[in-house]
């Protein structure tokens, strides 16, 4: 396990989880996902000045908790297509998130309340952008990365786009002076698979979720 700190409040603890810990999680997101209404789809976005109707630019996607929806950029608590409530965020889940602050960015009174979760591969990638659709702006996000080492862009307090690799089995967090950083995700680095990730994932797939509190407690 190594703790780089790229910025001030943005933090990554490489090779957080062992094979045996990636592999469970793996397997459980895996099962949620094949749900046909609550689990992985490709949503539609929000229509923009390029495109009318752009895909999400990830290969599938799932919220477990309040739902955001890129059509309009809000969380919402019953899918909007269907009116079904997504999955539960799972109570180790909310215990794992508690512990990833508490050993590496303590914030007391943290309330999971949706996470994201994506599926990536060779030909999808997140631009340049800030995190600042939920109503609480002050909670820090945690992010967990399963699968390759992916590369993790983020502005340094000067403003400045820098970027670090992020591996997977690892976390990270970012909060504070970083909350509304711009950050964006592009390359995954082919052979980097972590340890445990095999059975679900293939060379240059990884699985982000991001852990958010959307609402002031």
């Amino acid at each position: 396990m190594r703790v780089l700190t790229p910025r001030p409040d943005f933090v990554i603890v490489e090779d957080y989880f062992d094979a045996s810990q990636a592999a469970q999680w793996l397997a459980f997101l895996e099962e949620l996902g094949r749900d046909p209404v609550r689990g992985f789809h490709h949503p539609p976005v929000k229509p923009n000045r390029f495109h009318r109707a752009p895909r999400y630019p990830v290969k599938k996607y799932m919220c477990l908790g309040l739902y955001w929806n890129p059509l309009d950029y809000l969380y919402h608590e019953r899918l909007p297509q269907t009116g079904v409530a997504p999955h539960e965020i799972p109570a180790e889940l909310e215990i794992l998130g508690q512990k990833i602050l508490a050993d590496f960015y303590p914030w007391p009174g943290f309330r999971p309340q949706s996470v994201l979760v994506n599926f990536y591969t060779t030909d999808s990638s997140m631009g340049l952008h800030v995190d600042r659709e939920e109503e609480e702006k002050a909670a820090p996000v945690i992010g967990l990365n399963f699968g390759s080492t992916c590369r993790f862009f983020y502005e340094d307090g000067d403003g400045v786009i820098r970027d670090v690799k992020v591996p997977g089995n690892s976390v990270y967090v970012f909060g504070g002076s970083a909350r509304m950083m711009r950050h964006g995700l592009g390359s995954i680095y082919a052979k980097t698979l972590a340890p445990g990730s095999g059975p679900f994932l293939k060379n240059k797939e990884r699985l982000n979720l991001t852990i958010r509190q959307v609402r002031p407690a």
